[in-house]
């Protein structure tokens, strides 16, 4: 008798019964298969994320920030751009200002002023300038400008001998490392600025030798060229002729070095942490420098116009070079160029070392002793 034969004969209750279990059997059956489903789709869902969280792309980004040389390099990048701006801007203002003092335009701008006040207000033919107060007042203005801008990026030195005073007095504060770069960044801005000056003034300037019978690259072109680099004495004060008997070589230097002396002492006196007068009023030291730069140039502007700064004599010196004056510029009368850049630097290192090591060194031994 076969299995399907036994099956008929059961009683229809048992079998009944027996076709509910089979149902149950079937229902379990499909739950774990469900419940097998459902944990194979949390199991993916799981390695998914593991896999999103391991490797994204953004952990690259993270371990960029991470990097301390990268860091390093990027800090210093910004820098170099703050130095370089504040540079251009502080030369852009200087060179023009002295543009404005000696250039002037044709005199028939001069006759039209005097029919309307309109012409009058923007008229380029004025003598508003000349005085050394009128050149040295703007130029203090121009390096407290370029000095609240780019503080914000860099140490705003924007000048080559306050920068290797930093390096030598101050070591601790601004590594040598980055003297180079930075020095760099002064001089490319500061070359960027002459271009800039030469771009707009070429034609006033032209005017202004056509005027006054000056052949650029002569003796005597000094005086539409110290548009762009320092003389010794000043050309607007003395005939060409004369410079040798009012001023040496060496004596322009002094001069140099002591006025970057005055600067850069007062630059280290404002900036230093134990001067109490303006610790909670650090707003005021671009601005003291800038009176300082002023009043320097007052001073020494008529002896060799108070360069203070070798990238802003250089850069501009070159391009003045290449437009056309030549061995007036570069090397100057007399090869008198150097103790633009030479006497700033070593009047600069002095100037910060008598600060930091004589004056603040005194302060603090007065004080151990009371």
């Amino acid at each position: 008798m076969s299995m399907s034969q036994e099956l008929h004969e059961l009683p229809s209750s048992f079998r009944g019964e027996m076709n509910d279990l089979d149902r149950i059997d079937t229902l379990a059956i499909k739950i774990n298969e469900r419940q097998e489903e459902s944990c194979m789709c949390l199991l993916q869902e799981e390695t998914v994320k593991e896999m999103t969280i391991d490797v994204p792309v953004p952990h690259v980004n993270f371990s960029f920030n991470k990097n301390p040389l990268r860091q390093k390099a990027a800090s210093l990048l910004i820098s170099c751009l703050g130095e370089l701006f504040g540079t251009w801007l502080l030369t852009l203002i200087i060179c023009s200002v002295v543009a404005a003092a000696i250039i002037t335009l044709l005199a028939y701008i001069g006759l039209v002023c005097h029919f309307t006040i309109s012409c009058c207000l923007f008229c380029p033919y004025t003598e508003a300038q000349k005085g050394l107060w009128q050149v040295a007042l703007p130029a203090g203005f121009g390096v407290s400008i370029s000095i609240f801008i780019s503080a914000h990026f860099s140490d705003a030195h924007l000048n080559p001998a306050v920068s290797i005073a930093f390096a030598v007095v101050r070591f601790h504060q601004f590594h040598w490392s980055r003297l180079g770069p930075y020095v760099l960044s002064q001089f490319l801005g500061s070359l960027i600025a002459g271009l800039t000056v030469f771009a707009f003034y070429h034609g006033a300037i032209q005017s202004f030798e056509a005027a006054h019978n000056i052949t650029r690259g002569e003796p005597g072109s000094q005086l539409s060229g110290m548009v762009f680099g320092e003389y010794f004495p000043n050309p607007a004060l003395y005939n060409h002729n004369e410079f040798s008997s009012v001023m040496s070589v060496f004596e322009a230097f002094l001069v140099e070095a002591w006025g970057t002396f005055i600067l850069v002492f007062v630059i280290f006196s404002l900036t230093h942490p134990s001067n109490s007068t303006i610790s909670n009023t650090k707003v005021v030291v671009p601005i003291a420098i800038g009176i300082t730069v002023a009043v320097i140039i007052s001073i020494y502007g008529p002896l060799t116009q108070a360069g203070l700064n070798p990238a802003r004599d250089f850069g501009p010196r070159v391009i003045a070079a290449l437009a056309g004056w030549g061995t007036i510029a570069i090397p100057g009368p007399r090869y008198g160029f150097w103790l633009y850049i030479v006497g700033p630097i070593i009047g600069g290192v002095l100037g910060g070392g008598a600060s930091d090591l004589t004056l603040y060194c005194f302060r603090r031994f007065k004080k151990e002793s009371h």
